[in-house]
């Protein structure tokens, strides 16, 4: 039986009906959203009152313009804190360079939970009233928009110093034409969380979409990232250096300070924004990932998780929620004992241990292999005679799902999607003559031709969607003496008879997209 739409859309926003305790604050500066103009307008909201942390917030927005592909709002908290974009381009990707072409007219509300306003697009020349998830912005050529997002994970567990004050929503036209306007807006503030991810998002109705690994900056695309001691020795401190992947070599660079040199570092979206957060994981009695959130880069996050001998280059979306778990990976003590994948749930809880492999063997996770949009663990192990197996277990409840031989046991394993299909794949990677050999065998249990990319003696392997097509790219980073010489080369999935070529970094540096080669 087919759901009537419409009838879904009001039965939705009858069942969720509104928070209990959030207080309503009227946005003012309503009016007409200039036409193609960047700048946009700006609604302000005078926030006052709260003396504890805030859950979450929400918007409600008196909204009439056609075209809905033009537009993007991006909410702000005071002094620029916190941000998150509650709209953009929507229906802005592969298929269409233009976005939707559905008109908005009426009240629409968007919060943490509500219907995934890019698949309503697709069904209505109007988009109906109703309560929307957050989404992320729509990019050209990729498969970025559309991905659920997360106002608690923006704004929750901001204190009362950074919520007291100016909110703004910028709301900008960025395309010619159509026009509109924002007759009313209305922010709701919700009291009493204390911490960051503690809200009620509905896995279930997070939406399709697809997000590149590693992309710091929201284009859709994986980001060019080196990190770099420059404070000395073991304990100095860490510069990241990003260039954004806007479809060019020529992105925009920026740098920050985040870890110390002896720390792992990782990536994951933890703020639930369809941006992924640079992070470091610090080794101890109580290991420590600290991440520096997109949504609000001056306010890092500490999350108390795993001890020293762990590895925790595993972060993924163990539960569905869109949001990076912190994981860490705990190999047997001794031949023959079990490993474990021990995962502190995003949304709050008890940590959940999965028995995932044996003491020897090497593990690759937090990447989905079921196709259930859930991160799974594979595990690589020696099956004797030259060959490696590998099992697969289910992130859910770690349940071996697969078992198959593939590759020898000497091979790197490449954590990524390569061949493009709804379950990552296993991709290996192996010396041969002196170069980088890459082997992919597809969900469907098909090995992909070798392919020969890189230098095996000097070049780091690389795995990300450095082209925004939705599938992971072959690549390398390769260190060099010689002042500039040192180069990302990326072997593009959307067309593997050229090379991307980006002179960066310094010998000494570390490529963080090698963090998924185990």
């Amino acid at each position: 039986m087919r759901t009537n739409p419409r009838l879904f859309l009001a039965m939705l926003l009858a069942v969720l009906g509104p928070a209990a305790g959030a207080a309503d604050f009227a946005g003012g500066n309503v009016g007409a959203i200039p036409d193609n103009n960047a700048t946009g307008r700006t609604v302000s909201f005078s926030v006052s009152g709260f003396v504890q942390p805030i859950r979450t917030v929400r918007l409600n927005l008196g909204l009439a313009h056609t075209y809905v592909g033009d537009l993007e709002a991006t909410l702000i908290s005071p002094n620029g804190t916190a941000r998150l974009v509650v709209f953009g381009r929507p229906g802005l990707q592969v298929a269409s360079g233009s976005g939707s072409s559905a008109n908005l007219s009426g009240s629409y509300e968007f919060a943490d939970q509500g219907a995934d306003l890019w698949s309503v697009l697709q069904s209505f020349v109007t988009v109906p009233p109703a309560r929307y998830r957050s989404s992320s912005a729509g990019v050209v050529g990729t498969y970025h928009g559309g991905c659920s997002t997360s106002f608690a994970g923006a704004f929750g567990g901001l204190a009362p110093a950074d919520v007291n004050g100016i909110w703004t929503l910028v709301i900008a036209d960025r395309a010619t034409s159509d026009t509109g306007n924002i007759s009313s807006a209305v922010l709701s503030v919700e009291p009493g969380g204390d911490f960051i991810f503690a809200d009620g998002f509905d896995p279930d109705l997070r939406g399709n979409c697809k997000l590149a690994w590693l992309d710091l900056t929201g284009t859709g695309r994986t980001s060019y990232v080196l990190v770099r001691n420059t404070g000395g020795g073991g304990s100095g401190a860490v510069t990241w250096f990003v260039r954004s992947n806007d479809g060019t070599v020529s992105g925009a660079q920026s740098s920050f300070v985040l870890g110390i040199a002896s720390d792992y570092f990782l990536s994951g979206d933890w703020d639930g924004d369809g941006i992924d957060d640079a992070a470091v994981w610090r080794a101890g009695a109580s290991g420590q990932f600290i991440i520096r959130p997109s949504s609000r880069p001056s306010r890092p996050l500490t999350i108390v998780h795993g001890t020293t001998g762990d590895d925790p280059t595993h972060v993924g979306d163990y539960d569905g929620d869109g949001r990076a778990d912190a994981t860490v990976f705990r190999p047997g003590a001794a031949s023959g004992n079990p490993s474990f994948t021990r995962i502190l749930p995003s949304r709050g809880g008890a940590e959940r241990i999965l028995t995932t492999g044996e003491n020897g063997s090497f593990a690759g996770g937090g990447i989905d292999y079921t196709g259930d949009g859930i991160a799974d663990m594979a595990i690589q192990a020696n099956a004797g005679s030259g060959v490696a197996s590998f099992r697969i277990f289910d992130g859910r409840n770690g349940a071996q799902v697969s078992n198959f031989n593939f590759g020898a046991p000497t091979d790197y394993v490449i954590v990524g999607n390569h061949s493009g299909g709804m379950p990552a794949d296993i991709t290996t990677a192996r010396s041969v003559s002196g170069q980088i050999q890459w082997t992919t065998r597809d969900s469907g249990g098909l090995g992909l031709p070798a392919v020969t990319f890189g230098a095996s003696a000097s070049d780091y392997h690389l795995a990300g969607d450095y082209d925004g097509d939705g599938i992971d790219d072959y690549g390398t980073w390769r260190p060099s003496a010689t002042a500039g010489a040192s180069t990302f080369q990326i072997r593009p999935s959307s067309n593997t008879a050229t090379t991307i070529s980006l002179p960066a970094g310094a010998n000494g540096d570390y490529p963080v997209a090698n963090v998924r080669r185990h």
